[in-house]
């Protein structure tokens, strides 16, 4: 199995190095990822312009959005990709989300190219450090759970890593669990003929029982199956 890794937040963010580090032992992958930091540019493509391309220690750095990313590493830089894997996001990536995200973007478009993918992200608490390193080991352990799962075509994975100090005993469970269709908390404050947007608090969201919110702020590792 020949992995494409990328993401949404960087080809040097440390979310990338955790999902590398969470790969299965000895797997070949090639890392196509933005040159810089792409968050919530969801599935835009650039295509009036060319796309820049600079080496880097990883792999290929691209001026260009996560979707960019997949494509041109399918069909130019990387064409031996056989799984994406897009993450990991710092930050959750649940419920609706995932019509936002760059993270989720760059694995489905994998999946409209015709290749399995999974997009993964992990959520923390509301000012909280995040620990790459237990992180990466979920990585593996999810991949590897992952790979027991039949894959419909025309589908991605989308995981979502709990904040450890929810957590409850030495591992949290993997639960496969339906998207929430909550809306996100959403306010404008008006200033001089503008609005600013402004989020609230991302733990305070509206979740409904069982699905992807509420499972990952349970504590447990939240799996869903999204269709392209």
């Amino acid at each position: 199995m020949s992995y494409l890794v990328t993401n949404d937040d960087g080809i040097e963010s440390p979310g990338l190095a955790a999902l590398i580090a969470g790969l299965p032992d000895g797997a070949a992958f090639d890392v196509v990822a933005p040159h810089d930091v792409m968050s919530e540019c969801s599935h835009r493509v650039t295509t009036k312009v060319p796309l820049q391309v600079h080496d880097h220690d990883l792999g290929f750095a691209v001026v260009g959005t996560p979707a960019d990313c997949t494509r041109l590493a399918i069909h130019q830089l990387a064409k031996n990709t056989r799984r994406v894997v897009s993450g990991v996001n710092d930050g959750a990536n649940l419920g609706v989300d995932v019509y936002l995200s760059g993270t989720v973007a760059a694995a489905r478009e994998a999946v409209i190219m015709g290749l399995p993918a999974v997009a993964l992200s992990q959520y923390r608490l509301d000012g909280a450090a995040v620990d790459w390193k237990g992180t990466a080991e979920w990585v593996l352990r999810t991949l590897a759970r992952l790979d027991q799962e039949e894959l419909p075509a025309l589908h991605l994975w989308n995981v979502n890593f709990p904040d450890p100090a929810t957590v409850s005993g030495s591992e949290p469970e993997i639960v496969f669990c339906d998207v929430d269709p909550s809306p996100l908390p959403v306010s404008y404050e008006a200033s001089e003929g503008s609005y600013q947007y402004r989020s609230g608090r991302y733990s305070q969201r509206a979740r409904r029982d069982g699905m992807d919110v509420a499972v990952c702020f349970s504590g447990s590792i939240a799996v869903s199956l999204i269709r392209v």
